[in-house]
């Protein structure tokens, strides 16, 4: 197990960054934030233990999971299971694991992140236990952190017989997350960052970036909110990691929150001025 480093210790000027940049893109009611600068050591953060539903960043755990479950020779990654019709669900583009077929569990991590898949993810539930998750998080110091409920793209939900609640990860939890993951401080950390840097979803804090940034994240919406959570390294070397979620308003019948995706950026674009 790689050794654990201490985590950032709280920073007013980062607060006040997050706050005028909330201010800024008009999110100070919606938004929910956590940035930690990894090279000073230090965070700000905005309502950030608030128990707001996670959606699709609640995936970054269970790859935490899967990879420390192959470091400790508990599972391969080449291991292949068979996809089942139990864990079927409506999900971001055609999903690849239709019933009855057979892939690998680094297959079904990878399109899970990457593309966010429901059915990757559900079965991952299966694979790795749900359980063996959530005690993971607590050890690695992420107390509030539940995974109860398989994903479900859309009404009815999926049947979930094993259910043990709603899923829970606040911002600062996926923030202390994504810290070990920066500072190499889980299994495979270097593997996670590159799946994370391959997620396609790039149109919440990304389009913000400036030229030279690399943003190694992952998204989350539904139709009442829409998140994203990552490791940013600036063109300049630093390394920050970055969380927003966000409750806006739903707007009419629309199943996605993409409505605020344009205050997300402009959220990105006036913090990214601050460091």
């Amino acid at each position: 197990m790689p050794e654990r480093r201490s985590q950032p210790v709280q920073d007013a000027d980062l607060d006040r960054a997050i706050l005028d940049a909330l201010e800024a893109s008009a999110l100070a009611q919606a938004g929910y934030a956590y940035v930690a600068d990894l090279d000073a050591m230090r965070f700000g953060a905005y309502r950030a233990d608030e128990i707001i539903y996670p959606a699709s960043v609640i995936k970054v755990p269970i790859m935490a999971e899967a990879f420390r479950q192959a470091e400790a020779g508990e599972l391969r990654l080449d291991d292949v299971v068979t996809v089942t019709e139990s864990n079927q669900t409506t999900t971001w583009g055609e999903s690849p694991f239709p019933a009855g077929s057979r892939a690998t569990v680094g297959d079904l991590v990878e399109r899970m992140i990457t593309h966010s898949d429901n059915v990757a993810t559900n079965q991952l539930f299966d694979v790795l236990r749900r359980e063996r998750v959530t005690s993971y998080m607590h050890e690695l110091g992420l107390p509030m952190f539940v995974l109860g409920r398989k994903l479900s793209g859309s009404d009815p939900l999926i049947i979930d017989s094993e259910m043990t609640g709603r899923n829970r990860l606040p911002p600062r939890e996926i923030g202390v997350l994504l810290t070990l993951i920066a500072t190499d401080a889980v299994p495979a950390a270097a593997r996670q960052r590159e799946i994370l840097h391959r997620c396609v979803h790039n149109d919440k804090l990304v389009p913000a970036l400036r030229e030279g940034d690399v943003f190694m994240h992952k998204t989350g919406e539904t139709s009442d909110l829409s998140h994203d959570a990552g490791i940013l390294k600036t063109a300049q070397g630093k390394t920050y990691v970055v969380v927003l979620y966000t409750t806006p308003e739903p707007k009419g019948g629309d199943p996605d929150a993409d409505h605020v995706n344009p205050q997300m950026s402009e959220w990105m674009r006036s913090l990214r001025a601050r460091l």
